[in-house]
């Protein structure tokens, strides 16, 4: 293409102007760092920072957070509420609605709002707008309750004065847009750890947070103690060198410091560090100050007491830190982050402000607990000697060139080619697999190496026992760059290094074992892009003349909705004739997880029996005014009850008793001998079931507080969308009119059509990649 060609056609037209929050809607990844799972994280993480900078700032000590079963997360806090007066150079909009809808619009700019904040750039709240399929504000401020709604970061009406009120705070619930994020499915365990690090980062702040979506799974997390109890907790399964766990504590003009730590018997470091209540996992200045220092104040003190004599050399930094638990947190009033995502401190007058205070303070801290520091010295002393060691055990891997055939490992099975940028290294899992990679491979530039077993968990032992271990030599060895100080990536024999393990959990800790080492030891192979793992897959699927491989369980499954669900129709329980499509699919999965979440809510509250029998019994989901009014329902009086459903057995000493009966009892039956009883007293329906996973008798109890709770009623809303999109149970789905499988409620409709879907089609699961032929292997894996 000429120059003249690509000029022709770029005008004024092609430039565009992206207003407000349609820049965020285009790039969501420039501002949240992706749109998968971490990206989706991230908006929790802006919302609940906010709150934090209120209890940093002393105006908030109780934040709440939910997780709700549409996807949807809550979160609120008792601090002063956004401010909601009208901005005059805003054109008159409140200063709540600015906040949400303008970016780097807030109050951690010097206006006095915040001495210390994580919210620097003043995007956070704008962003999760944008990005939210729905975002409700509630602010209890200036006497009053607050309202406003968005759709898509665009506000509704403008904020609504509502009703007097004494509280103080701010509410937002947002949902995440779909048409933005690849899976809105929160990890509950990422969400915890997260906020019990800020529990622990703000002394005396409580965070409570409840799963709706599962078993009812609550948290709640507050320490008084500080980054004190934050140290217990990372030496909770450790055992301590020394029982006193250091606090150093600092305030001053320049900055805040705060940093805890205690030394245990494992042989590595934990080192978490914070600025302004955000984890940076790059470390930064703080970090480099608080190394340097510690390392300064050991050494010193280990020759003042003669534990290192005059003979000697210095402890070094990574003796000091073998065994270190510590957290290290700065607050400044004008951290420097790189970028929204604040990965690193960059502020250089915190390096001296962190040396400083821990010279002082640590060495004040020695001379004060002479025992604790002679435990430490003798800790980071053996640390120093096994180093020493391990020194020796790496002159073995440097006596001869590592590009010598001689010194290889004998099971390496190397490439013909001497170009490292060509050369690629499987590590390979048993004798089996690496028996079929060699036959697979390509000769000239794939070398393997097969391990066996597991190795050694480097985490666990020290670097001279980690350089004794048979496997872990001949993988040094067979890379050729040396480990620790002795690493020179230039004698890489390989620039790509491939884990191929199994893909079961056998494998799975294998590579964790494998790749735990490179990072400990070799980490610049990692950073140089220089290692890979490889993703065997699990399916071989035959149909026709054509063969596809598949590399996980969901990539099945969309196999079979892109390919087949075409020809599939779905019968339900009314004789209702549906032909299926993607769209359709789509939709009844999403709307079916919404369900499950729900019922999962009302199992956490109510028990699994009853939600589960109220989830194979939709056509009882409904509004009811009274108990009265359910009984009658169940009693089967409603004329749009199913007689195959429900009927009435009998009725003794003036209590109604009802049993449920569906078409089959190997399908969710009540046993026949344990009559269900309506109690008018406590206003409750109690029976026996058949568990349809286990088929054994359950007891389940529907309590009339059941059907007015929220759970119920989105529940209620969920079941509607899922009958309007499949029909009403029972259901039979077909493939191409060949091959029928029958579902009795929605859950097993899912199964049933990719079951059915899967007409024709051979499915071979290889569990191992000793399974494998060389050629399969070379296909899938290798090429």
């Amino acid at each position: 293409m000429t120059i003249d060609a690509l000029d022709e056609g770029y005008t004024s037209d092609n430039i565009q102007v992206l207003e407000g929050l349609e820049a965020v809607r285009k790039r969501p990844g420039m501002y949240i760092g992706s749109t998968g799972v971490r990206g989706l994280h991230h908006l929790v993480w802006e919302i609940m920072d906010n709150s934090v900078d209120e209890a940093l700032a002393g105006y908030c000590d109780k934040i709440v957070v939910t997780i709700h079963p549409d996807d949807s997360v809550t979160v609120r806090d008792n601090g002063r509420g956004i401010p909601t007066d009208p901005m005059a150079e805003q054109g008159g909009k409140s200063a709540a609605e600015i906040v949400l809808t303008v970016l780097h619009a807030g109050g951690k700019f010097g206006g006095g709002g915040y001495k210390v904040s994580g919210g620097l750039h003043g995007v956070g709240s704008s962003v999760v707008n944008a990005l939210s399929e729905e975002l409700d504000l509630t602010i209890w401020r200036d006497g009053h309750v607050w309202t406003q709604s968005y759709v898509r970061g665009e506000p509704m009406t403008p904020l609504q004065k509502g009703v007097p009120s004494k509280d103080h705070g701010t509410q937002i619930r947002f949902k995440p847009d779909i048409e933005i994020f690849d899976d809105r499915e929160y990890d509950y365990d990422t969400i915890i750890t997260r906020f019990r690090e800020t529990a622990f980062l703000t002394k005396g702040l409580r965070i409570e947070i409840t799963d709706e979506r599962g078993e009812g799974a609550t948290n709640a997390f507050q320490f008084d103690g500080g980054l004190t109890d934050f140290v217990e907790h990372l030496n909770k399964s450790k055992d301590p060198v020394h029982k006193k766990i250091i606090a150093i504590l600092k305030d001053s003009p320049d900055g805040d410091v705060e940093i805890a730590m205690q030394w245990n018997s494992s042989y590595s470091e934990t080192i978490l560090t914070y600025a302004n209540n955000v984890q940076t996992p790059g470390g930064g200045t703080h970090l480099s100050g608080f190394q340097g220092a510690l390392t300064r104040t050991i050494n010193s003190y280990a020759r003042e007491k003669s534990f290192l004599k005059e003979k000697d050399e210095n402890l070094q930094g990574n003796d000091v830190r073998e065994g270190l638990a510590a957290v290290v947190s700065v607050k400044l009033g004008d951290p420097q982050f790189e970028g929204q995502t604040k990965d690193k401190l960059g502020n250089p007058p915190i390096k001296g402000l962190v040396e400083s205070v821990v010279n002082a303070k640590l060495g004040q801290f020695f001379e004060e607990n002479p025992a604790e520091a002679k435990m430490i010295c003798l800790k980071v002393i053996q640390a120093a000697q096994a180093r020493q060691a391990a020194r020796k055990a790496r002159d073995l891997t440097r006596k001869k060139s590592v590009l010598e055939n001689s010194t290889l490992p004998g099971k390496l099975a190397d490439c013909t080619s001497d170009d490292p940028s060509q050369n690629e290294l499987f590590i390979v899992e048993g004798d089996s697999a690496g028996g079929s990679a060699k036959m697979g491979r390509d000769r000239f530039y794939q070398a393997i190496l097969p391990l066996r077993g597991k190795i050694l968990n480097v985490e666990k032992a020290r670097i001279n026992k980690v350089l004794s271990n048979t496997e872990i030599q001949n993988i040094i060895t067979a890379i050729g760059t040396g480990v620790a100080e002795d690493f020179n990536i230039e004698n890489a024999r390989y620039h790509r290094i491939v884990v191929m393990t199994d893909a079961d959990v056998d494998g799975a800790h294998i590579r964790t074992l494998i790749l735990t080492f490179l990072f400990r030891q070799a980490k610049a192979l990692i950073d140089a892009g220089y290692i890979y793992i490889a993703a065997p897959p699990l399916y071989l699927l035959k149909y026709g003349n054509q063969e596809r491989w598949i590399e996980k369980e969901p990539e099945l499954i969309e196999f079979l909705v892109e390919e087949r669900i075409e020809k599939v129709v779905v019968v339900d329980g009314s004789g209702n004739s549906q032909a299926w499509s993607q769209a359709r699919w789509q939709r009844f999965s999403r709307d079916l997880k919404e369900a499950n979440g729900w019922a999962s809510s009302l199992a956490g509250e109510f028990g699994r029996p009853a939600a589960d029998w109220l989830r194979t019994h939709p056509v009882l989901i409904e509004d009811y005014n009274s108990f009265d009014e359910l009984v009658t329902r169940l009693e089967g009086e409603s004329p749009e009850t199913d007689p195959a459903d429900i009927q009435v057995i009998s009725v003794e000493r003036n209590v109604p008793v009802m049993k449920v009966v569906p078409a089959t009892l190997d399908e969710l039956g009540v046993v026949t001998e344990h009559e269900p009883v309506i109690d008018r007293h406590e206003d409750k329906i109690t029976f026996r079931s058949i568990d349809r996973n286990t088929m054994g008798s359950v007891r389940v109890t529907l309590p009339w507080s059941l059907f007015s709770t929220k759970a119920f009623r989105e529940l209620k809303k969920s079941t509607e969308k899922l009958i309007n999109a499949a029909g009403i149970p029972r259901f039979t789905a077909t493939y191409d009119e060949k091959k029928e499988e029958e579902a009795a409620t929605f859950e097993e409709l899912r199964d049933a059509i990719l079951e059915s879907a899967k007409h024709g089609i051979e499915v071979q699961r290889f569990k191992g990649l000793g399974e494998m032929n060389a050629e399969q292997l070379w296909e899938t894996t290798m090429d």
